[in-house]
Formats: C-alpha cells, sequence, structure tokens
C-alpha cells in the first residue's frame, strides 16, 4: 500500500467523522506512506429528522449512499457504526475488519437527575429507539417517552433547552464526542439491553480488492468480532433492524461467549430474553439458536404485528 491513496467514504456528523478519524490513525500506524483522502457523504438518514426510524426505512438509510461510493469507486472503503449496518450486506461488498469495541451501554444524560430511578413520575424521556422504548417502558411504566431525533450535540441541545427531563444516548458515541462528562448514569444491560454491535466501528469494502482486504484485515480485533458476530447472528435470524425493539449483546471472556438477546413490543407490555453461554466459536449457532427460541416463544406474534402496522403506515 506504499504510496498509495485510500479513499474513505464516511457521513458528515460529528460522531462519524471523529470514527473515521479513529480508523484513519489506525491505518496510518500501521502504513505511515500511506495517503489518506476523506470522502465526507450526507445520507438520506441524515436528511429525514422529522420521524423516526421505525416509521421510514430503519438503518440502511444511513449506509446506502456510503457503499454506494464504493459500488461506483468513489471510495475504497466505507466506516460505520456497526448498529447501523444491517445484518445483509449488499453482495459486492463486505465487512472487512472491526475495530476494537468501546462501551457498548446506553446512557442517561440529564441536567437535574442522576439515575432513571431518581425520575419523577410523568418525566418526559427522549428517544426514538423502540428498543430503549420498550424497556424503559417496562422499568418505568409512568415516564413519557418523546421522539427526538438529529445528532448527539443536537439531542443534547432540545435537552438543554428544556423539551425534555433525561434522554438516552450511546455512551461510547458521548466518550467519542468528548461528552463523557454530561452522562448521568450509564445504563446496566439488565435494564437497557444494547443494539446489536453497539460500540464498535466497522469497515466495509469492496470483495474484489483483494489487497486492501488483505492489508485492513489487520485491523479486526478478534474478541470484537466474535461477539458482533454472534449479536448478528441473532438478529440475522429475526430479520431485526430499528422497526423492531430488539437488543443482542455479547461478551467474550476467556475463550467463552455470554449472549443474551431481547425481543419485545413497542408498548412495553411483552418482552421476551433468552441467553446462551458457549465456545467463541460456536458464537453464531448460539445467536441463530437464540432467537429461535424467542421466536418459538412468542416473538414471531410480535414481528408479525409490527410488520402489519409498517403496511399500514
Amino acid at each position: 500500500m506504499k504510496k498509495k491513496i485510500l479513499r474513505i467514504a464516511t457521513r458528515k456528523s460529528p460522531l462519524a467523522l471523529e470514527q473515521t478519524k479513529y480508523v484513519k490513525k489506525k491505518i496510518l500506524s500501521l502504513y505511515p506512506n500511506l495517503n489518506i483522502k476523506l470522502v465526507p457523504i450526507v445520507t438520506h438518514g441524515d436528511n429525514i429528522l422529522n420521524k423516526s426510524l421505525s416509521k421510514i426505512s430503519g438503518k440502511g438509510l444511513f449506509i446506502k449512499e456510503l457503499e454506494f461510493a464504493l459500488l461506483e469507486n468513489r471510495a475504497d472503503i466505507a466506516i460505520h457504526s456497526m448498529k447501523d449496518l444491517p445484518v445483509h450486506i449488499t453482495k459486492e461488498l463486505c465487512l472487512v475488519s472491526i475495530c476494537k469495541r468501546g462501551n457498548p451501554l446506553d446512557s442517561l444524560v440529564s441536567n437535574n437527575y442522576k439515575t432513571i430511578n431518581q425520575l419523577p413520575k410523568g418525566a418526559i424521556i427522549g428517544t426514538s429507539s423502540l428498543r430503549r422504548q420498550c424497556q424503559l417502558i417496562t422499568y418505568r411504566p409512568d415516564l413519557i417517552v418523546s421522539p427526538l431525533r438529529g445528532n448527539i450535540e443536537t439531542r443534547i441541545a432540545k435537552l438543554d433547552s428544556g423539551q425534555y427531563d433525561a434522554i438516552i444516548l450511546a455512551t461510547e458515541g458521548l466518550n467519542r464526542l468528548s461528552l463523557k462528562h454530561r452522562i448521568s448514569q450509564i445504563i446496566p444491560a439488565e435494564l437497557s439491553l444494547p443494539s446489536c454491535g453497539q460500540g464498535a466501528i466497522g469497515i466495509q469494502s469492496r470483495l474484489h480488492d483483494k489487497k486492501i482486504l488483505f492489508h485492513l484485515s489487520r485491523l479486526n480485533h478478534f474478541n470484537t468480532y466474535a461477539e458482533i458476530n454472534a449479536e448478528r447472528a441473532f438478529c440475522k435470524t429475526l430479520e431485526a433492524g430499528c422497526q423492531i425493539p430488539i437488543g443482542s449483546y455479547a461478551i467474550l471472556k476467556k475463550n467463552k461467549i455470554w449472549l443474551r438477546g431481547l425481543v419485545g413490543s413497542p408498548d412495553g407490555n411483552t418482552i421476551l430474553k433468552g441467553e446462551r453461554i458457549g465456545w467463541y466459536y460456536n458464537g453464531e449457532e448460539m445467536g441463530y439458536s437464540l432467537a429461535n427460541e424467542l421466536l418459538s416463544n412468542g416473538a414471531r406474534k410480535i414481528l408479525d404485528n409490527m410488520y402489519i402496522q409498517k403496511i399500514k403506515l
């Protein structure tokens, strides 16, 4: 890769640019003579801020334009938040590497309350994530969940203007933007199971670019890859996206993976949970198995009902 130019497609949001800078630094640490050019792109999802992701086309809205840049040879790799990358990847493309994961948990951000338990009855909580919504309503049905879209800075600005009593954001996003001081509470997974891939950065490229695949595979973090592979297998079996309240979270320790999965109804009336523990090389199989267990225990009905509701929108 000596004296070569590597073009990196990225969203223009502050968080996406920070993530891309992180990957750029990692690449240059391995290939210091590489000339890296950023290709900032505004995605369709960045432009639609007046609707919940569950009411449009889901997470794919944040990556399609980046994938087109790869397919049209306007970029060589694309940087994604793994939680935004659909489980079904365009066939001409592939996931080259997943960088070491940061904190995968959700965080409560509030100016007046330190924890979810301290929030008063009727407090307004901002989030457009059905996953967060269903778990929060189940735990605190007395709270009011209100839609919240926009980048992290925009969401915090809405909180500061008094539109919300608290908002829920991804912890690692706050960390990357040097906003750790805004975190009131890192919410435990038992209360808010994270989204598949949350806290990790993925690198996508074209399947036929063998040199790029070879060189950038060195950025792959084994533990993170094994964890997210199990999480994505769970979600893939459920055909899950933003339209479904679903969480999956795997932890690899001492060669064993602990995988937890969740499927819920948006109103929080029904939440199905399960887990698996096994050797890391069985992570994908564990994901499939756990998803099928939840489907048999009622998740199929939840998914069917949500599909019908989507058609009616």
